[in-house]
């Protein structure tokens, strides 16, 4: 099925039977990412007087009780009220409408390769994202996108299932490059990291802050931003523009568990 758009002047064709599910699927009785979480994802029968929910177990049907946070288990997306006291609920905010989105692949280096730097000093075996090479990657010669997918290099399929608690320290931009992307016109950031920023920093929460104006007290656009954490993107999808249905789990909470789906689309 092909769908033809005007996409603020230009033509766009897009392949909707081509989707492509950005998000990471949660299993609760098998591997599964984890972020800054005590436990795992879970999943257990629900048990009243007379019932249990399990047909295994003797009961009538399955009803499972699942416990997880979405911050912190598989691919979520976030509102500006993940860093408020009255916390906005992500779907009162964000834009939820289809929208353009351009995928890039972001090749980090180690500290000592760049002039750019995080709001502390990092380890030399920790990683930066530059804006150089985000500048590098994005161009000018593309049609203006609503959202940006980042992918980072190496690219493996065990970023579906890691336990970040275990696994070596992931890369975070630099604050150049945060500070660049604060200023575009996006409105949505996808990241295949579980966070914007090092899992231990003081709560500082940097880039998130930078991401969404956080110290701005006059009516922001930024504050409108979304950004959707734990994503994969197979390395089958080419760098380039693509149509993002961002689709969201109705729950009024900051941050929801999300499926990001990429359609391939032509420009005209």
């Amino acid at each position: 099925m092909i769908a033809t758009i005007d996409w603020r002047g230009r033509g766009l064709t897009v392949h909707l039977d081509q989707g492509v599910d950005l998000s990471v699927t949660l299993n609760p009785d098998g591997p599964q990412p984890s972020f800054f979480a005590g436990a795992p994802a879970r999943a257990e029968p629900l048990k009243a007087p007379g019932y249990v929910g399990s047909v295994a177990g003797g009961g009538s049907c399955n009803a499972d009780v699942l416990s997880y946070v979405p911050h912190c288990h598989g691919t979520h997306t976030e509102c500006i009220g993940h860093l408020q006291a009255r916390p906005a609920m992500l779907l009162d905010t964000i834009d939820q409408q289809p929208c353009l989105a351009q995928l890039v692949t972001l090749q980090p280096v180690s500290p000592g390769a760049t002039q750019e730097y995080y709001v502390e000093e990092l380890p030399a075996e920790e990683q930066l994202m530059t804006r150089a090479d985000l500048e590098s990657q994005i161009g000018t010669d593309v049609p203006s996108a609503d959202a940006l997918v980042v992918r980072t290099a190496p690219n493996p399929i065990q970023k579906r299932s890691t336990d970040y608690a275990a696994a070596p320290p992931y890369p975070v931009f630099s604050q150049q490059a945060m500070q660049w992307l604060s200023g575009g016109h996006w409105k949505h950031l996808l990241i295949d990291l579980p966070s914007l920023d090092r899992a231990h920093d003081g709560g500082r929460l940097v880039n998130h802050r930078l991401w969404w104006r956080i110290d701005s007290q006059e009516p922001n656009p930024a504050h409108k931003r979304s950004v959707t954490e734990m994503i994969y993107v197979p390395d089958e999808l080419a760098d380039g523009i693509y149509w993002l249905e961002l689709q969201l789990q109705p729950l009024a909470s900051d941050a929801v568990s999300s499926r990001p789906i990429l359609y391939p689309a032509d420009v005209s």
